[in-house]
């Protein structure tokens, strides 16, 4: 009878502490959603987004490799975008095709995580409206970028949306 009173609060408390270990998280996941930049707090979702966008870049003709697993893995844990839950960041991609994955699975997101620049903080590489990788806008070339076929020049700042195809050019 005393061995069953055990088992029964030893599984209360193990239950207990676990829905209490993804409440934490949950928090966690909601302050990361809603801490990018000062003027980016306009919530684009509440509940989240689940986001599959594609990436080119194209640097003198030749298309450049987006490296397999960026945002996966323990070296990419003192991101803040870092989801230990998960073990891999909101926002990655899982092979060298291009498609990203903006993954934040609880709301609210907020316009500043949804910004393009956010997968390239995350890649550790450089992209604005005057650079792409080392390359950078003068007597060798432009940096210019297209969505979904369309001229767009708000480059780093672009927020990206789910199925966006997205192709960033130096020439």
């Amino acid at each position: 009878m005393n061995k069953l009173i055990l088992l029964v609060v030893g599984g209360t408390v193990l239950l207990f502490g676990g829905i209490l270990a993804v409440d934490a998280q949950k928090q966690k996941q909601k302050q990361q959603a809603s801490s990018f930049g000062g003027s980016d707090d306009e919530v684009i979702s509440e509940r989240g987004v689940h986001w599959h966008p594609e990436l080119v870049i194209m640097i003198k003709g030749q298309k450049q490799e987006v490296s397999a697993d960026i945002g996966i893995g323990v070296q990419y844990s003192k991101s803040r975008w870092y989801d230990p839950m998960m073990s891999m960041t909101n926002i990655h991609n899982h092979d060298s095709s291009g498609q990203l994955h903006w993954e934040v699975m609880e709301g609210p997101v907020k316009r500043g995580h949804a910004k393009l620049a956010a997968f390239f903080e995350i890649w550790g590489k450089s992209f604005n409206t005057n650079q792409i990788f080392d390359a950078k806008n003068g007597e060798g070339g432009t940096v210019t970028m297209l969505v979904n076929g369309q001229p767009n020049t708000e480059f780093e700042n672009y927020v990206v949306k789910d199925g966006d195809k997205i192709e960033i050019r130096y020439e």
